[in-house]
């Protein structure tokens, strides 16, 4: 039976002591021997039989190990077993011949060597040899001087106990006794130094005599250190005579299978595992969960890591998938694991106010919270690229439509003009609330993405008027979202408008970021078919844009390739409640366990971030938080006010057209360029370079200088200039005039206007007239701008531009001297002023006009 026995370790000094005492032995018994009388002989004889047998045992290795540590001094006797047997023999002949032939013999035996070469003379020499080689075997002993104290023991001087050996003093002296003994060691001058310390480990370095390499094994350290051998590790050092070595006192967290460290090597990283020849570094506790976070590194047989299933990597680190957390990161070779002992998520996320939807200096908002407890954020607008669209998708109950009204409050909150579409009619009643226009019900969604496309026409124009490269957004021309609930109802494969609405969509998912109208869709499922099955719509929204995956129908097939950052984020691993098991056995005694949905539970991120489990912030209704009198409109849509009208026509080329020959459709406010048929002449490219940057309204004259004409047409020199000097003799273009002067080199479209301020078509109206006749079709204009405006109890200067056909300039000057004679109020931002007049005053206040009351 094993059992533990105590070792009592030789010291330097009784080293020295039995290696003096077994140089001397032979002369001293030679000396003593012939004194002997008959009891003492016999005694001596019987003492040196069971000594020489005992060291003739312990030279042949015949002893057993539990003897020779059952005795005192037994490491000294195992590590000198030569000298201590050679000894023996020459002491034994010493006693004999002292016994046998008294002085006589001694001195044959000792003094012999001078009657060479007689036979004595040989036996002596030969016996005078034998004697010389021990202290020759023991020389490093005999010659040693006492050595350095192991690290951390202060020197004893003499006469004062030793101090018991500290624990770093224990470790050192055992590797200097059983290891780096440079006599006895197993690993023979291989020298341990301490480098930590502490009550589950301690490390080091090993080094080795210069041209050697360590060989130290793990069984010779766990034989001396009674540990394990699999708790003892090793680390090559800087060169091949230097090793780390790594001794836990405890079982390592890679052996303990609790641990995410036990559990990753055990199962996950092993042969044959769903991530084979990777491993852990970093290793840190994590508070928030009460388990660890690690990094994931790929193994030198590795290029990348390969994205493990969640389901997979859950089963295999023998816990939940919602207590396991995976996040690719940008090094293809590095990942984040996070196993929890709880989800921090389970408690939900409060919705700690407005302040984390305002969009910051690159336009990210905080849309939740983070398993790792890092905000979960993505991006609406970005200063360079303009607005980014953002993509949500998540079955009925997972919190889709709680997290479309937390972007559309994100919207409200930063000032955005929000077009609010929702097929499926009133699913979120703030939403309504903050848009600048909302469409609920099938006919009325598209009518709103009608009017988003109108926006999106007119910003194209309006941005080659500008010059704009990128979109800068401004009170009068803010961002104009479209927030899309419930896609596939319009561009599903079945969807009644579904043509259309993928047009428009097309259109907005292509054009719309530059132009300051992203866009924000919902839908149940991913796949590209429920979203008009458009590869523009896949590659701008799914991977141009933010994505937030909610849960998903398990049953669904063929997802899309997610982004590289959601590798490994497959939404329909979330299940629909944090726990779902109940007992084996019914006990009517126990109440049944309510199982807790998983609402707002999600991965999300921007483009290049990282997705990580997150959950939304809990919000019930945004209604408190909208500021009811600050709803941004797009004040730069001349068509604004006649949004419901636009509403009711397709804008599909072929519909458009079909609808124009029916009954004229709709005013078509963007202009459009027909391509010719055959190469264009220089007066045509003159002419089509003209229009491209002219109002589009025709309200107002775009003049552009010669230069720039020459660069849109693609014209210079001679051919540049006769073609100018044709089309301004023909009056289809005509110089700029100021102060009663031309401007030399500027053109604009169309013949020269009377009044400059004003477009082609109010210029028509006035010509021909002198200052009396104009200033009477202003009291006419104004008067029947106030029948026009009391009569429909509604004031917009657009309404009065299309049907009186004036300009801009003088639908103001209207709009102001309405105000002063009371029609109507003050301006208030992009709302129609209130109507001050009722229909019924109408009569009575025109007759008072006409008489100048």
């Amino acid at each position: 039976m094993n059992s533990n026995a105590t070792t009592t370790h030789r010291t330097e000094a009784a080293e020295r002591a039995v290696a003096i005492v077994t140089t001397a032995a032979p002369l001293a018994t030679g000396v003593l021997a012939p004194l002997l009388d008959g009891g003492a002989a016999f005694t001596a004889a019987i003492a040196y039989g069971g000594a020489a047998g005992f060291m003739g045992a312990n030279y042949m290795s015949r002893l057993p190990p539990g003897v020779l540590s059952s005795i005192p001094g037994g490491d000294i006797v195992r590590a000198h077993s030569s000298p201590l047997f050679i000894s023996t023999l020459t002491t034994g002949m010493a006693l004999g011949m002292g016994i046998a032939m008294g002085p006589e013999g001694a001195d044959a035996l000792m003094a012999g060597i001078g009657t060479l070469p007689a036979v004595p003379g040989i036996v002596s020499l030969g016996w005078w040899a034998a004697v010389a080689l021990v202290p020759f075997k023991l020389r490093k002993v005999l010659g040693r001087t006492p050595t350095q104290q192991p690290a951390g023991e202060a020197a004893v001087p003499p006469g004062v106990p030793a101090p018991p050996l500290t624990e770093a003093g224990q470790i050192l002296k055992r590797w200097a006794d059983h290891i780096s003994n440079p006599h006895s060691g197993a690993h023979r001058g291989q020298e341990l130094t301490l480098r930590t310390l502490s009550p589950t480990r301690w490390t080091g370095t090993i080094t080795a005599p210069a041209g050697s390499s360590v060989n130290v094994t793990a069984e010779t350290v766990s034989s001396v250190y009674q540990v394990p051998a699999t708790w003892i590790t090793f680390r090559p050092g800087a060169h091949a005579g230097e090793r780390h070595i790594t001794v836990n006192l405890t079982p390592p967290p890679e052996l303990d299978l609790t641990t995410l460290a036990g559990a990753w090597k055990k199962y996950v990283s092993r042969t044959g595992g769903i991530m084979a020849g990777t491993h852990l570094k970093d290793i840190q506790d994590d508070p928030a969960t009460g388990g660890q976070v690690a990094v994931v590194v790929a193994g030198d047989d590795l290029d990348r890591l390969r994205h493990p299933d969640r389901l997979d990597l859950a089963g295999a680190l023998r816990t939940n998938p919602l207590l396991v957390s995976y996040e690719p990161r940008q090094n293809p070779r590095e990942a984040v694991i996070r196993k929890m002992d709880h989800n921090p998520l389970q408690k939900g996320a409060a919705f700690p106010g407005v302040h984390v939807l305002k969009a910051n200096a690159n336009g990210y908002i905080q849309i939740g919270l983070g398993v790792s407890g890092f905000p979960a954020r993505i991006q609406i607008h970005d200063p360079h690229l303009g607005g980014q669209h953002i993509l949500v998708a998540g079955v009925t109950g997972s919190g889709k439509g709680g997290t479309l009204q937390l972007i559309s409050l994100a919207h409200h909150v930063n000032r955005s003009a929000i077009i609010y579409a929702d097929p499926k009619g009133s699913s979120n009643p703030a939403n309504e609330k903050m848009a600048a226009h909302s469409g609920c019900g099938l006919d009325d969604a598209i009518g709103a993405l009608r009017i988003y496309y109108h926006g999106l026409q007119h910003r194209i124009e309006q941005s080659k008027w500008l010059g704009m490269k990128n979109f800068q957004a401004s009170a009068n021309m803010p961002w104009a979202p479209l927030v899309l609930d419930e896609a596939s109802k319009l561009l599903g494969e079945n969807a009644e408008y579904k043509k259309e609405a993928t047009f428009i969509i097309n259109a907005g998912a292509t054009l719309g970021r530059s132009l300051g109208m992203p866009i924000a869709g919902a839908n149940q499922l991913l796949q590209l078919a429920q979203w008009g099955g458009d590869a523009a719509i896949r590659d701008n929204m799914f991977y141009g844009g933010s994505l937030i995956l909610l849960r998903s129908d398990s049953q669904q097939k063929h997802l899309i390739d997610l982004p590289e950052n959601f590798a490994g984020c497959n939404p329909a691993d979330i299940p629909a409640a944090w726990s779902g098991d109940r007992d084996m056995v019914y006990d009517p005694t126990t109440p049944l366990d309510d199982p807790e949905r998983t609402f707002g539970l999600a991965f999300a991120a921007s483009p290049g971030a990282h997705a990580e489990m997150m959950r939304m912030w809990t919000l019930e209704d945004a209604t408190p938080y909208i500021d009811a009198d600050n709803i941004a409109y797009p004040v730069d849509w001349p068509f604004w006010d006649d949004r419901h009208e636009l509403a009711a026509y397709s804008v599909l080329p072929s519909d458009q057209d079909d609808e124009d020959g029916a009954d004229g459709g709709p005013t078509v406010f963007f202009a459009s360029v027909d391509v010719p048929k055959k190469p264009a002449s220089a007066d045509e490219k003159i002419l089509a370079a003209l229009e491209d940057v002219a109002d589009p309204l025709g309200l107002e004259v775009i003049y552009q200088n010669k230069d720039q004409i020459g660069r849109l047409a693609g014209l210079e020199g001679s051919t540049l200039d006769n073609a100018l000097s044709k089309l301004a003799k023909a009056e289809r273009i005509h110089r700029q005039t100021k102060d009663g002067k031309e401007v030399r080199g500027m053109y604009g479209l169309g013949s020269t206007p009377e009044l400059t301020t004003e477009s082609p078509a109010a210029t028509e109206t006035n010509t021909g007239t002198d200052a009396t006749e104009t200033a009477t079709d202003i009291d006419d204009l104004l008067e029947q701008a106030i029948e026009l405006v009391v009569s429909t109890q509604f004031s917009s200067m657009s309404m009065l531009q299309r049907k009186l056909r004036i300009g801009f300039v003088k639908a103001g000057q209207l709009m102001d001297d309405m105000h002063a004679r009371g029609v109507v109020g003050p301006a208030d931002g992009s709302k129609g002023r209130d109507v001050l007049v009722k229909p019924d005053e109408l009569d009575g206040f025109l007759a008072d006009l006409r008489t100048g009351g």
